[in-house]
């Protein structure tokens, strides 16, 4: 189960209307701010632009993680967006990307918890069954039981 601390039903956001990447990173941003893990939302936004440059973040069947290491996020956070139209985005699978699970993650700590939380993550990815009921949730407190699934180890 993920630490209350970094990830609750307050990070989880339905019907996020964005029309492209750029704007995802935007809105993503700003509710880092909202949600209490930053206080900068330029600097979350350039972050999260700036590691997508270095490789995509889209993952398969219509997920993304987007993340990064930023100065200006003061604790780490798990934040889930179901988007209402599914997002041009560069996944494994070539596929629109309907969902995100971002991670907020401080750049003063240490790799080690950004690696913890992103791999834990990307291994319950690999779960056909868990990237299906992701994708097909229709509330928040049904993302929040399967996001809470996953085991930070």
């Amino acid at each position: 189960m993920i630490n209350k601390e970094i990830f609750n039903v307050n990070h989880i956001y339905f019907g996020v209307n964005v029309s492209s990447q750029k704007e995802a990173f935007k809105y993503i941003a700003q509710k880092f701010v909202e949600g209490g893990v930053s206080n900068d939302v330029k600097d979350c936004y350039k972050g999260l632009k700036h590691r997508e440059k270095e490789g995509s973040t889209g993952f398969n069947d219509g997920i993304a993680i987007p993340h990064a290491r930023i100065k200006a996020i003061t604790k780490a956070g798990v934040f889930v967006f179901k988007f209402t139209t599914p997002l041009q985005w560069e996944s494994i699978d070539k596929s629109l990307v309907k969902i995100a699970i971002a991670l907020a993650i401080p750049d003063d700590v240490g790799g080690d918890q950004h690696i913890k939380i992103l791999s834990s993550i990307a291994r319950k990815l690999v779960d056909q069954k868990f990237r299906h009921d992701l994708i097909s949730a229709n509330d928040k407190e049904e993302l929040f039981k399967l996001i809470n699934k996953v085991q930070i180890i």
